[in-house]
């Protein structure tokens, strides 16, 4: 269902069923490290890798490199929203514009976001200029191409009613196209927030002297593998806290919509 996002209850028997087996797997890596089955300085114990990380955040070294991660992943993501929601809809509606930038469209968006990490570079240093354009780069095709959709999908009746009650261009864009074409935007949305964070973290790790994907590769020099695991245990935990969010957000402003398509159905 575009736009609608269904998540188990807080407390669900699936939801239950889902963290027995999460405790299960962290459990079973416990047993197999503790008993030799695994080599301990690759799979060091979990509840190793535990107080590390614990550790770690009580010292402020890996909170301080998620939020430089945070704030580069950040900026790329909204800049790439702020200009390709409004582009995606006006390409959208006007077929002329369509035929326009359809082919450069089409030329740009397969190129993997990681190719142009070296140009980005060359250009831009290792600074955070470069990890943000990159970032901008990666969530600009998903967005504009989702509100492109929602944009085409809206309903010829409800642009012709909105016409027929006087409601001029301005108007019938911010009143009837933008809230139709909301649920495609939203997809957009959140098809690029794990693309953002995959390609901060990756910029970090390629060219950077800071940032959790730093953090994630030094640890992995120096062969501190608790270290290591505690980083990337930590943009797990990043990231779903991030799709927690979005999804709370999607549910809110998209509650119309996904109750019309339940009585829909």
């Amino acid at each position: 269902m575009k736009g609608c996002i269904q998540g188990a209850k807080p407390w669900s028997p699936e939801r239950a069923a889902s963290l027995l087996v999460f405790f299960s797997l962290i459990g079973l890596w416990e047993l197999l490290s503790r008993l030799g089955v695994v080599s301990r300085l690759y799979f060091p114990p979990a509840t190793d890798i535990i107080i590390v990380w614990l550790r770690l955040m009580a010292d402020g070294v890996l909170p301080l490199a998620l939020f430089q991660t945070f704030s580069r992943m950040a900026c790329g993501y909204f800049a790439a929203a702020a200009l390709m929601i409004p582009a995606g809809i006006l390409l959208g509606v006007s077929p002329r514009l369509r035929a326009l930038f359809g082919p450069s469209i089409e030329l740009l968006r397969p190129l993997p976001p990681p190719a142009i990490i070296p140009a980005a570079m060359l250009f831009l240093g290792i600074g955070a200029a470069m990890k943000i354009s990159v970032v901008f780069f990666a969530c600009s095709f998903p967005i504009l191409i989702n509100s492109l959709d929602g944009a085409r999908s809206v309903p010829r009746l409800f642009t012709d009613t909105g016409r027929t009650l006087g409601a001029g261009r301005m108007r019938l864009f911010r009143q009837v196209i933008l809230p139709a074409a909301l649920p495609g935007v939203m997809s957009g949305l959140r098809v690029a927030l794990p693309i953002s964070l995959i390609v901060a973290v990756l910029s970090e790790m390629i060219g950077s002297v800071d940032g959790i994907g730093h953090f994630i590769v030094q640890m992995q020099r120096v062969f501190s593998i608790p270290q290591m695991y505690a980083g990337v245990a930590t943009l797990g935990l990043a990231g779903w806290f991030f799709n927690a969010l979005f999804m709370k957000a999607d549910r809110k402003l998209l509650a119309w919509h996904c109750g019309w398509k339940k009585g829909e159905s």
